[in-house]
């Protein structure tokens, strides 16, 4: 009877704990997730945006207003529980043609003021040479009328106008452009969470058509996807980041990149097993050996036991540490207002900074 009771304690433990995994959610209920994520957004409301998820993958379609409002749609869809990938299909709806003229044009600069001519005091009169004695013989003319002499002290004509400096248009970097990055801020996995923000700077210009849209040393900002710590339950500690935004001329664009992944050493696979059935096996032999109480006290030796081997079996923490050089790879276009060029900005073959 008591060697009964002892496998029906097992058999339940691990049916408890294979439950665990067995929830999953639908596609419609992701997208009704996706849905309400964006309705409760203030910089989505007013957008009518799309949403179908099959398998998993999100796709969204629709116009939106702005890009920052197509990278929050993208962002909000992707820290949705249960999508596994973004499709973006949206669109952003342009204003009239004439009203984005009239805002890219500056106004025109005020012409300077003339500056009085200095006449002084002492200035002599050129000599007048006196007029030859007019011709008996010459033909009759009519007088003609002397043009009238400014004064000395008459102020000059005021200079004309220049044009208005052309404006900087702002420019398209396509998807796909690769964006290497110098790390000025550490990132820890036994210390950061995800959400957290990193300060980081261009370690070589980003080029479109071979010009240099945003120069090297620009401030970037990276954002922590995901900080695994590697912990009891946990054998591998674990670090993902993205780009997030690009600070430019005081104007801050928000970006959309691949994710820069950093592994710690797995532990090894006794020590997930010891964890998780430490506690019911350790019940199945202690009832096997004394009835209820020896149920007791195996439970609590083997629990112990698993937590004894977790800890000396514990992953290795991982850092990025600062100067360290990441690459990214763009994975939505974004429009820059580029700067004008400067020596240290020009030239395709930057080389980052010793």
């Amino acid at each position: 009877m008591r060697r009964n009771t002892a496998w029906a304690a097992l058999l339940v433990a691990l049916a408890l704990t294979a439950a665990g995994c067995a929830h999953s959610l639908s596609d419609d209920q992701i997208a009704t997730n996706v849905k309400a994520r964006m309705l409760s957004d203030a910089q989505l409301k007013g957008t009518s945006l799309s949403v179908v998820v099959k398998s998993g993958v999100a796709t969204l379609s629709g116009q939106v207003r702005s890009v920052s409002e197509r990278y929050e749609a993208f962002k909000l869809a992707t820290e949705t529980t249960g999508v596994k990938r973004v499709n973006d299909d949206m669109t952003i709806e342009l204003p009239p043609m004439g009203t984005q003229a009239a805002a890219n044009t500056p106004p025109p600069e005020p012409a300077p003021e003339p500056k009085p001519r200095h006449v002084s005091r002492h200035t002599r009169p050129a000599p007048v040479e006196p007029a030859p004695a007019p011709d008996e013989n010459a033909p009759s003319q009519p007088p003609t009328q002397n043009a009238p002499v400014p004064p000395d002290n008459a102020s000059p004509a005021p200079a004309p106008e220049l044009p208005p400096p052309p404006s900087v248009q702002p420019v398209t970097v396509p998807d796909g452009t690769q964006v290497t990055v110098r790390m000025i801020d550490s990132i820890d996995s036994s210390q950061n969470h995800t959400g957290d923000i990193f300060h980081a700077e261009l370690a070589n210009p980003i080029l479109v058509n071979h010009q240099v849209v945003v120069p090297r040393n620009t401030n970037v900002y990276l954002r922590l996807v995901e900080a695994r710590s590697a912990g009891h339950l946990s054998g591998q500690s674990e670090l993902r980041v993205e780009l997030y935004r690009i600070e430019l001329r005081g104007k801050s664009y928000p970006v959309v990149s691949n994710d820069y992944v950093v592994k710690g050493a797995k532990r090894a696979k006794r020590s997930a097993l010891a964890i998780i059935g430490g506690a019911a096996v350790g019940a199945a032999i202690g009832a096997i050996a004394g009835g209820g109480k020896g149920a007791a006290i195996g439970a609590a030796a083997g629990g112990g036991g698993g937590a004894v081997y977790s800890e000396a079996t514990k992953g290795q923490q991982v850092q990025i540490p600062s100067e360290a050089l990441l690459n990214f790879k763009l994975q939505q276009p974004v429009d820059v207002t580029p700067s004008a060029p400067t020596p240290d900005q020009s030239g395709p073959n930057q080389n980052p900074r010793p």
